[in-house]
This record gives C-alpha cells, sequence and structure tokens, in this order.
C-alpha cells in the first residue's frame, strides 16, 4: 500500500489489499463527478441534488461521489498509523507535516491550474485537497499524543460538531476568518481585490483523519485477522444503522432534515442527501459505514477486481492531477478551449458522460500500472514520494 507515495506494502501486504482497492474504487468513482462536472449539459447551471430539478439518475450519478472524500482522508489517517509502526514519532511528524505543506502548494498550484488552464491569484478556490493537506498538519502534531486522545478526538469532533451549526462571528473578523477555514464555506477577503473561497471546511476532515489513525490499529500485524473481520463488520454495520436512525430521527446531525416527497423514491432521496460543506455527522455514517463494509467483504481477498482498483489505489495523488488534466483536455477538443466546469454547462447527456468515464479510466489504467512499478522499483528516488 501506498501513504501518498510511500510504500508501506512491507507491512504485510495482503492484509492491506483492501485498503489500496478501496482507495481506488473511491478514486475512479470521483472521476465520474469531474466528467460530469465539465460535460453534462447543465453541469453547474443547476445543482444535481435539487429534487425540484435532477432526475433520479443525475441526483445518484452526483450522490454516489459523495463516497469519495470522506472515505480517502479515512484511509489516509490509517495509513499514516501503519506508516508510525515502521517510524519513530518524530519521523511519522515531519512526514505528515511535510507531505501536508506539499498538498497545499499542489492544490493552489498545479491543481488549480488543471481546473481552469489558468491561474485566478485573485480569488483562488481550496479545494479537497487543501482540507487532506491541512489535516495532515494538524495530524502531524496530534499523532505524538496516546493513541486513545486522537481516538476520543476524533470521535468528538465527527459526533459533535454539527451542535455548533449556529455558531456565526462578525463578518470581517479575525476569529470569523478562522471559523470559515474550519467549519463554514465562505470567503475570506485578503485584499480589497482577492478573496479566498474556502470550499472544504477543514474540521470534519481533521476528525475523520484522527478516526482512521486510530482505525489502522486494525490492520496492524498483532491484531488478529479473524478479529479484525469481526470487527470491520460491526462497526460498518453499526455506522449505517446509526445512520438511518439518526436520520428517521431528524433533529441531529445534519443541516438539511429529509422531507416526504411526491414519490416514495423521492423521499429516499432526500432521505440520503447530506451536507457535504461542512461533513456533517450523518454524511460521515453515510459513506464511512458502508466504506468500511467493503474491506470486510474484500479483506485479504485478491482477484482481477481487487488488482484492477489496487493499480489506481497505489498512485493516488498521480491519477487526481492527471485525471483532471485528461478531462478539462478532453473537453477543451470537443467544447471551446476556454471553457472550465465553473463557467459554461457542457453539451452532453448523461449516457455520454459514464462512456466519456469510462473511457478515461481505462486510458489511466495503463499510466498508473506504469507510474506505481516504476515507483516500487526505484526507491532511490525520493522525489517519486511527493506524487
Amino acid at each position: 500500500m501506498y501513504f501518498w507515495g510511500v510504500n508501506t506494502s512491507n507491512i504485510k501486504s495482503s492484509r492491506i489489499q483492501s485498503i489500496d482497492a478501496l482507495r481506488g474504487l473511491v478514486m475512479i468513482i470521483m472521476a465520474l463527478d469531474h466528467t460530469r462536472d465539465f460535460f453534462h449539459y447543465d453541469a453547474f447551471l443547476h445543482d444535481p441534488l435539487n429534487l425540484l430539478y435532477s432526475p433520479a439518475d443525475l441526483f445518484l450519478t452526483r450522490w454516489i461521489t459523495h463516497f469519495c472524500a470522506p472515505t480517502f482522508i479515512f484511509l489516509t489517517g490509517v495509513s499514516a498509523y501503519l506508516y508510525g509502526l515502521k517510524h519513530t514519532k518524530n519521523e511519522l511528524s515531519k512526514f505528515l507535516f511535510t507531505r501536508g505543506l506539499w498538498l497545499v502548494f499542489l492544490e493552489i498550484t498545479f491543481i488549480a491550474f488543471a481546473w481552469f488552464f489558468s491561474f485566478n491569484f485573485t480569488h483562488p478556490t481550496l479545494m479537497v485537497i487543501w482540507a487532506i493537506g491541512v489535516s495532515m498538519i494538524f495530524l502531524a502534531l496530534m499523532c505524538r499524543l496516546p493513541y486513545r486522545v486522537i481516538l476520543a478526538a476524533g470521535l468528538a469532533i465527527v459526533f459533535l460538531h454539527n451542535l455548533t451549526e449556529n455558531v456565526h462571528f462578525a463578518e470581517g473578523t479575525f476569529i470569523n476568518d478562522i471559523w470559515l477555514v474550519l467549519h463554514v464555506q465562505g470567503q475570506i477577503p485578503v485584499s480589497s481585490g482577492m478573496k479566498i473561497f474556502i470550499f472544504y471546511p477543514v474540521l470534519p476532515y481533521f476528525g475523520l483523519i484522527c478516526l482512521g489513525y486510530a482505525f489502522g490499529k486494525l490492520f496492524s500485524p498483532e491484531t488478529d485477522a479473524i478479529k479484525r473481520k469481526r470487527a470491520l463488520f460491526w462497526i460498518g454495520t453499526v455506522s449505517v444503522i446509526l445512520f438511518i436512525v439518526v436520520r428517521y430521527l431528524n433533529t441531529y446531525g445534519d443541516p438539511h432534515p429529509w422531507q416526504y416527497q411526491i414519490a416514495t423514491r423521492y423521499t429516499v432521496l432526500s432521505f440520503i442527501n447530506c451536507n457535504k460543506y461542512p461533513v456533517s455527522l450523518l454524511f460521515a455514517l453515510m459513506t464511512l459505514g458502508p466504506s468500511i463494509l467493503f474491506l470486510y467483504v474484500f479483506d485479504g481477498i485478491q482477484n482481477k477486481f481487487t488488482g484492477f482498483l489496487t493499480v489506481i489505489g497505489k498512485v493516488p495523488m498521480f491519477y487526481y492531477i492527471v485525471h483532471i488534466y485528461l478531462i478539462h483536455t478532453i473537453a477543451s477538443i470537443t467544447e471551446n478551449p476556454g471553457r472550465t466546469p465553473f463557467h459554461v454547462a457542457g453539451r452532453f447527456h448523461l449516457w455520454t458522460v459514464y462512456l466519456i468515464w469510462i473511457s478515461v479510466v481505462l486510458v489511466l489504467y495503463f499510466p498508473c500500472k506504469w507510474y506505481g512499478k516504476y515507483k516500487s522499483t526505484h526507491p532511490e528516488k525520493w522525489w517519486l514520494s511527493y506524487i
């Protein structure tokens, strides 16, 4: 398994094959959302989660991609724990801090350019890679604390942060800017002509990376395989049941209550339509529960399906950067060179979006396989660990 470029496969790789497979799966699903951003005929003209407008297939196309960000950062925490098994706390802390800074740098440079094919220095947008990077920096400090403290902190943040939904501060104050970074999506004015848009508030993701770090203990060499399988089943199952129960009560865990709709299928869609910005408690339970059950089902299993997923899961940053450039390039060729996903909508129907998505994933499989092999056979090239 690779932790943002560092090979940890020497820690009983057969026992963590499922982690790379799950990471590969969410990376593949993520590409569907970005393909829709560039190619669907009403992308960024209407919210695909708006039940007053969107048909069920469009809603579910967007909804399934909700699994990507929380699952990925949760697995980042798992990988951090496994990396720490072979390194000192100082080495782990340094690794998390430097890689976190690197991810923030990538967000505002190479990744920002991939989205727009230009640099927007007056209104930069900080998205998921920035949130992962900052969470890693926070974990670099947190990892020095006892295991139980990290677990307790993760649980407290994920389960209690929705209590602060009605906390607000005066616009333009320093404390409000900090609150935007941590928990509220919004813009931070830097100067008269510059504003930073916080698309992914950090606090819930920091809670998830702490939980992932604590969860990583299940994949340590001293954990019995049978006990791990049992724990995976029960943690995943309880998370799903807890989501259903708390969501049904409609009183806590998400700022947007579900509502009965004109048809049962749309009532179900309303039920599963949870808040992502920031990640709510119910959003986390809804996505991580099935993800953990995936780990339960595929723990110790190696076949062609998991092998395909693992190829991508081993090189997540390489895949992430290349897939945006590839999708945007195709969009520029098929539409107009100046188009961005935040500017003009695409011109294709949803079935065409799916065909483009599948083609992109299949094309990227081969460079990902080559790059993964190249990294594993050239450990002396330190710079490879950054991509």
